[in-house]
Parts: structure tokens; C-alpha cells; sequence
């Protein structure tokens, strides 16, 4: 869960979130839309704890505050970035399963593969990643996000380069992260027909 008050952040002059008050429950979707430069991938990488909030009355995921609980926050959150991190010198299963021993998960090849299967990848799971072609890299990038089981996903842009198949399947990974209970926040050019809230942001605040 996600609860966000007054919550500021400027880069020099530029002001780009102005007192955003948010709050996500568990079992959430929340598509946040709006202007390129309103906020939104900002907003997400402070989430993460990449970036840091120039000042805020409340800012925590499950209870736990982003500047002073920052290794757990992390340990929380699923991340995809608009352009997700990957090794093209690695395959597919060795991207995962890196990323899955970073993490200390246990088993952490056999669960690569399961991981790989789940988002359709399974068959080129032994292919060199740079070889991937965009959608693929996406697809990858969402099983890294959702490998440690987080309570809190957050996604940016999740369905660039991706085909009809594609889409389809992230849609019903993430349908089957809000049944168990995480809360998802997606930052969209579009609104999503299964999102239970949309949110647009102009220029740092909701509209």
C-alpha cells in the first residue's frame, strides 16, 4: 500500500510534484495518465527510492518510510522502468536468475524458468538477450519485476514494443498480482478498462 501527503519535489527551478496527496490498498490497480513532464515517471522512481522528495508530511509503502526505511521499502516494490535493465551478454535465464540471487530467492534457476514460461518466454529462455526483440526485453523486464513476490508493483509504460499476445499475457499476470493482494500502480498513456482507479496528473498535481 502506498499513502502519500503533501509530498513536493523541484529538480533546480522546475517544480514537477506540487503537495500530491495518494493512497493505493492492497489489491489496487491505479493507472496514473497525463502529459509528458506532469510527474508521473518521477513520482515512480521516488517510489522506488532512486530519487528522493524534497519534503512531505507522510510518505510510505506498507507502513514504511521512504527516506528512513529505504531497504525495506526496496524489498517491497517490484519496478519496471520504461526501459528495463538487462545484461544482452546474458540469456534470458541468466538475466532472471541473477536477478533472482541478488534477491537471495532460493532455487533460483528452476524459478527463472518458471517465470520465463509464464510471460512466454520459456522457448528462448537459452537465447542471448540482446538478440530479444523489444517486446521481448519487456517481457523479461515484468518477470524481474514480479520475481520476489512484492506487495507493491510499480510500472512504467509496461506495454511498450509489445504484440497483442504479449499485452495479453502481462494483463493476466497483473490481474493475478491483484488477487494476491498487491497494489499496482501503472503509468500509462491511456486508461486500462480493468484498472480500478485513473488518475491524471498535470504539471505535479492530480487533475
Amino acid at each position: 500500500m502506498i499513502k502519500l501527503n503533501a509530498f513536493f519535489k523541484s529538480f533546480g527551478p522546475k517544480k514537477v510534484l506540487r503537495g500530491l496527496n495518494l493512497e493505493t490498498e492492497s489489491g489496487e490497480i491505479v493507472t496514473l495518465v497525463g502529459n509528458n513532464g506532469s510527474g508521473k515517471t518521477t513520482l515512480l522512481r521516488i517510489l522506488t527510492t532512486l530519487d528522493v522528495p524534497d519534503s512531505y508530511n507522510i510518505a510510505e509503502i506498507d507502513g514504511f518510510d521512504l527516506s528512513t526505511n529505504r531497504e525495506e521499502v526496496r524489498s517491497r516494490i517490484g519496478y519496471l522502468s520504461h526501459n528495463p535493465p538487462y545484461y544482452p551478454e546474458l540469456t534470458g535465464v541468466e538475466n532472471l536468475k541473477f536477478w533472482l540471487d541478488l534477491n537471495s530467492i532460493e532455487n533460483s534457476e528452476e524459478k527463472a524458468r518458471n517465470l520465463l514460461a509464464q510471460v512466454g518466454l520459456i522457448s528462448f529462455s537459452d537465447d542471448l538477450s540482446g538478440n530479444y526483440s523489444r517486446g521481448m526485453i519487456q517481457r523479461l523486464g515484468f518477470s524481474m519485476a514480479i520475481s520476489h513476490s512484492p506487495t507493491t508493483l510499480l510500472l512504467d509504460e509496461p506495454f511498450t514494443g509489445l504484440d497483442s499476445e504479449g499485452t495479453e499475457i502481462i494483463k493476466e499476470l497483473l490481474l493475478k498480482q491483484k488477487e494476491d493482494g498487491c497494489s499496482i500502480v501503472i503509468v500509462s498513456h491511456d486508461e486500462l478498462s480493468y484498472s480500478d482507479r485513473t488518475i491524471k496528473l498535470e504539471r505535479g498535481e492530480i487533475a
